[in-house]
């Protein structure tokens, strides 16, 4: 008796059940979500990817010199995130370091919230290590900073 009870309550509870997942199928397909956007974020996302190519890498660096930027490594010498201390700290460490090696290729660069000294081009990280070590010996104060990082470097085209 009591396994006809449990069956004949679940034959009156299979169409409720179906009608609860039915419901519950349809709010979830039936909500409309409306998104209001300014026009200009809409320009911004449909603009096309700049390609590059190597014409579009051929820079003027500081020096006046044609320079194709591609990917490499350089030495961080200094990086600091006080802006005029760090700014002015970056100059006085670049100062010193081509005093001393005049041929050093320097990069003061500016990525918020740091200012970065950053010196060589170096195609291989190998370059960058040995490069390194020569700066930590002729420089030991600034030893403790330094260390290679990825960077685009610059390969001189004149």
């Amino acid at each position: 008796m009591k396994h006809r009870t449990a069956n004949i309550l679940l034959l009156l509870a299979m169409p409720l059940l179906a009608q609860a997942q039915t419901l519950c199928e349809h709010l979830r397909n039936s909500g409309k979500v409306t998104l209001k956007q300014d026009q200009r974020l809409e320009t911004l996302i449909s603009r096309e990817q700049k390609v590059y190519n190597a014409a579009s890498r051929i820079q003027t660096n500081k020096s006046g010199q044609q320079v194709l930027s591609v990917p490499g490594f350089r030495v961080r010498v200094f990086s600091g995130n006080n802006q005029t201390a760090s700014k002015n700290e970056a100059y006085k460490i670049e100062k010193e370091l081509t005093e001393y090696l005049p041929d050093l290729q320097t990069y003061v660069i500016f990525r918020t919230p740091n200012w970065r000294l950053m010196v060589g081009n170096y195609r291989t990280m190998e370059e960058a290590t040995a490069a390194m070590r020569e700066l930590k010996k002729k420089f030991p104060v600034y030893g403790r900073e330094m260390f290679v990082v990825k960077d685009d470097i610059e390969i001189i085209l004149n």
